[in-house]
């Protein structure tokens, strides 16, 4: 990763991260396995600013602009970390699409991170994506589903 900084923490916790294409059922899986064993969850679609939307939306969401997103989500989990004091583990749901920003990540965080790669049809996935965005804005329209599908990276 392009971070400079030394990490000032010591963590003692796990990260998993749960991970695939858009629609599968990411953020529903980690609130529901957060509720139920106590663990932190984090919805990693919200540090999409409208600056970021655009960029993924219009196709120009490349490598380099990935990378400063997961540099942007390795900060914030540094921060969550933090907070949660010893008693609890991390959930964070993001696609991830790119095996190099997958490694990158696990090598960041020492290695405490582990994926959970959530899958399901391309059609549920679209249905699901369809039916989300009928609840308001989100990341992810057709055009966002179609190009993350095309470039996600199976592990």
């Amino acid at each position: 990763m392009r971070l400079e900084q030394e990490k000032v923490y010591n963590c003692l916790h796990m990260i998993y991260v749960l991970f695939g294409p858009p629609g599968v059922g990411k953020t529903y899986i980690g609130e529901l396995v957060s509720k139920q064993l106590g663990m932190k969850f984090f919805d990693a679609d919200v540090l999409f600013d409208e600056e970021l939307r655009v960029m993924l939306r219009s196709g120009t969401f490349n490598q380099q602009v990935r990378d400063i997103f997961f540099d942007k989500l390795s900060l914030v989990t540094e921060h969550l970390l933090t907070e949660l004091g010893d008693s609890k583990d991390l959930i964070i749901a993001q696609a991830f699409i790119k095996e190099k920003n997958r490694g990158e990540f696990l090598h960041y965080f020492d290695e405490q991170v582990r994926y959970v790669l959530v899958n399901t049809t391309k059609d549920l996935a679209h249905f699901r994506m369809t039916e989300r965005t009928k609840n308001g804005p989100h990341v992810v329209n057709d055009n966002v589903f179609e190009y993350a599908c095309k470039e996600f990276e199976i592990p």
